[in-house]
């Protein structure tokens, strides 16, 4: 069977208007899921770990079950056709949130085997949805084909990231060289979403206080402070205001204007540790009393 030209994905429709201006010639498929938030069960068979996701998106940012489905569950079933395709291109940026769904997508990719598999990441801090069409031409151009080898390493490292053990995906961080550009700094950037062993805040979580703390005092400038301190998780305003939420009561104010509580203050400068609900964090799952705590003076991951 001859097979069709081409299938760009785009991660978002953020990116979409900017695709589209740029004239590039194939199919294009939105992918909208978000597997850099909530669980990521690499264990469970295939129906049960999108049941999860549907049920984490679902509860989480207000979606219906039939919004889910068509945006996320129709498109699976389209992925599982892109061997008809000679070439299927991923448009990704470098950040966190953008990496992990396209670690999914190459190791899912990999599976369905299309003729050829293409990745297009713009320069580190530039974002697909804001290129220029001369510039999505340019970054069209550069992208790269993934060898063999890349797909076969793509799949390992889903499966650490969907694993139960993060210990497990930081040593092969530290023992490995990452083929794929951009993954390292990604993941190295996700075990940073682990607890603080001292604090017990999360680094987006301690972005966020310090923000409020620096005198920001709406959930707008919140965001805007935490996109301009550390663009590279990748977050948008839906992850950044369900992260707020869940430091308040306790640790923000909730009403505006916002303040830190006194129980705030003390988790900041390490004198008390805050306890999260249980959560979590790709294929690993931490309560208050069992897990695993980034240790920011080893810069390593510990267990706890």
């Amino acid at each position: 069977m001859k097979k069709l030209p081409s299938l760009h994905i785009l991660n978002g429709d953020a990116s979409l208007p900017a695709f589209e201006a740029a004239n590039l010639p194939g199919q294009v498929l939105i992918w909208r899921e978000v597997l850099s938030e909530g669980p990521a069960i690499g264990s469970l068979p295939e129906q049960e770990f999108w049941q999860k996701r549907q049920e984490f998106i679902t509860q989480t940012y207000n979606e219906t079950p039939d919004g889910y489905s068509l945006k996320v569950l129709d498109v699976l079933e389209k992925l599982n056709m892109a061997h008809a395709f000679f070439e299927v291109i991923l448009w990704f940026d470098a950040d966190l949130m953008c990496q992990v769904n396209l670690l999914y997508l190459l190791q899912k990719l990999s599976q369905v085997k299309p003729g050829v598999i293409s990745v297009c990441t713009p320069a580190d801090g530039k974002s697909i949805g804001y290129l220029t069409a001369d510039a999505l031409h340019q970054v069209f151009e550069n992208r790269q084909m993934q060898k063999e080898y890349q797909l076969q390493q793509a799949q390992q490292l889903w499966q650490l990231y969907a694993g139960p053990d993060p210990m497990q995906l930081q040593a092969y961080l530290q023992q490995h060289d990452i083929c794929i550009p951009n993954l390292q700094k990604a993941l190295e950037l996700h075990l940073r979403r682990f607890p603080n062993c001292k604090t017990g805040l999360t680094e987006p979580e301690t972005l966020l206080l310090q923000s409020v703390k620096n005198g920001s005092s709406t959930v707008k400038q919140v965001i805007k402070q935490f996109w301009e301190k550390q663009p590279a998780f990748g977050f948008g305003d839906w992850q950044l205001e369900y992260m707020l939420q869940e430091l308040q009561p306790e640790l923000v104010q909730e009403k505006e204007p916002l303040s830190l509580t006194p129980l705030a203050e003390k988790v900041l400068q390490g004198e008390e540790a805050f306890k999260h609900k249980p959560q979590w964090i790709g294929g690993a799952y931490i309560t208050p009393n069992q897990g695993w705590c980034f240790d920011t003076n080893k810069q390593t991951l510990q267990p706890c």
